[in-house]
């Protein structure tokens, strides 16, 4: 995402999140999933410079989506996010102590990052 390296002066690792949605499309099999992250953007454009926040939303969606498994949602706690490449495919893992979300993807596309106020941050 080019807005996501427009905020951000560096590569960030997505490691623990905050699951805030999962939507499937079954008809396309999509899965696209929000959540928020640690960290927040160090360069902010100017119209976010005006408002006060303390988190950063990202996302993506993932095309020909297969083996969806789902186990405990919604999670309540802390999630690691999880990406490999396995030959042509993309094994997306995302777990917490009871909670995870586990499936294969063909494609990965990062969502803009947005940012907002909030009382329960990590």
């Amino acid at each position: 995402s080019n807005f996501f390296n427009m905020v951000f002066s560096g590569a960030i690792k997505i490691g623990e999140i905050k699951l805030f949605s999962i939507v499937v499309d079954n008809v396309a099999s999509t899965a696209t999933l929000a959540f928020n992250i640690k960290e927040l953007p160090d360069k902010p454009p100017l119209k976010w410079q005006s408002i006060e926040y303390n988190a950063c939303r990202i996302g993506f969606t993932c095309d020909d989506v297969r083996g969806l498994n789902v186990k405990n949602l919604p999670a309540t706690s802390l999630m690691t996010v999880n990406i490999e490449r396995h030959d042509s495919r993309f094994r997306v893992s995302i777990e917490a102590e009871d909670s995870s979300i586990e499936f294969t993807a063909a494609y990965l596309r990062l969502g803009d990052p947005s940012v907002y106020f909030t009382d329960d941050v990590f």
